[in-house]
């Protein structure tokens, strides 16, 4: 195997760790995602998402939310996690969930269900899209939607949902551009609103 195919395989059971910020007229907002696979069992993996929000009159944010969950490959594209999954409001609880990922040429389409395996469980739906056409080599115009809903299965009530718009253009491994973010908390539905600029990069190791 030459040199050029141990790298792209290195891509490929190795993918990036993300890291974006966003920088809005009502606060701040940060997304990593971790998505690995064993090397020597690739079906197995790990995955983790932290996002932390906070207004900029806040001292102390509540609003942060990060899971970790090891991930089996049912077939290609589905995947099945199980974990944990923390919040300040719920604490720390066992998850499991199912991921169907696509990656086809410009687009890159992830959809699943997650459950909290307790007795006061959240269930929620997830949907994230990314558009990404080339310009040349180096540049490609990006945009993203991502979207999740919680319900609080005792009660049927509205648990947190939010709404994540992006976009903006991608040099190599660096993205940014405009951004938008809608969230919602509790039973009212108590929103927040944060519109500003955002920077990713995709960390390579």
């Amino acid at each position: 195997m030459s040199f050029a195919q141990e790298e792209k395989s290195e891509k490929i059971l190795n993918p990036p760790v993300t890291i974006e910020v966003l920088t809005g007229d009502a606060g701040i907002a940060s997304q990593m995602i971790i998505n690995k696979s064993f090397r020597s069992v690739p079906r197995l993996g790990f995955f983790s998402v932290t996002n932390i929000s906070s207004k900029w009159n806040e001292t102390t944010s509540k609003d942060a939310m990060s899971q970790a969950n090891i991930t089996f490959e049912i077939v290609k594209g589905l995947r099945l996690f199980g974990g944990m999954h923390y919040t300040p409001t719920t604490g720390l609880r066992p998850t499991t969930a199912l991921m169907y990922t696509i990656n086809y040429k410009s687009l890159l389409l992830s959809i699943g269900p997650r459950i909290d395996l307790s007795k006061n469980s959240n269930a929620e739906g997830f949907v994230m899209a990314e558009y990404k056409p080339e310009i040349n080599e180096n540049w490609k115009i990006y945009s993203r939607v991502q979207g999740l809903y919680a319900q609080n299965l005792n009660s049927g009530e509205h648990a947190r949902s939010y709404l994540m718009l992006r976009l903006g253009l991608s040099y190599k491994e660096i993205r940014f551009g405009l951004g938008a973010n809608w969230d919602a908390y509790g039973p009212e539905k108590q929103g927040k609103q944060n519109y500003g600029v955002f920077l990713a990069a995709s960390l390579f190791n």
